[in-house]
């Protein structure tokens, strides 16, 4: 499986290391593949350095993840971009599922789950992923 994790997902799973969330990352890190974007890892990145995150997270928390996406998952040039969702800031992940050819694209955000599906990708919230794959 090839999966995209929306912001919210990567946040939910760093600060909250027993949620659905964290569960997704650590399967999609240990049996599939994770894609990720310049503009999803600045994403990630800049929200997880807002000061309301300071008190749970260290800076060099955020290098390790950093360092952790850059390693571990796949780095998808942009070549084709869209404009499918209301929330313009979102279509960054549906151009990395696209261009990645990602099966699924596992959010939180109300915005792109009514998209569901575009093309052959799943768009799904994180306990939707994690019941299909524990079955």
């Amino acid at each position: 499986m090839r999966l995209v994790l929306d912001t919210n997902i990567l946040v939910s799973a760093i600060l909250s290391p027993n949620s659905i969330s964290a569960k997704v990352l650590n399967w999609g890190e240990n049996n599939g593949t994770i894609l990720y974007s310049t503009d999803t890892l600045i994403e990630v990145l800049s929200v997880l350095r807002r000061s309301k995150f300071a008190k749970y997270l260290d800076p060099e928390d955020i290098d390790g993840l950093s360092i952790r996406i850059k390693t571990a998952w796949i780095f998808i040039e942009i070549l084709t971009q869209v404009n499918l969702c209301r929330d313009a800031k979102d279509d960054k992940f549906i151009d990395l599922a696209l261009n990645g050819n990602a099966s699924h694209l596992i959010t939180g955000d109300n915005d792109l789950l009514v998209l569901h599906p575009i093309q052959n990708i799943s768009i799904i919230n994180p306990r939707t992923f994690w019941e299909a794959i524990t079955r």
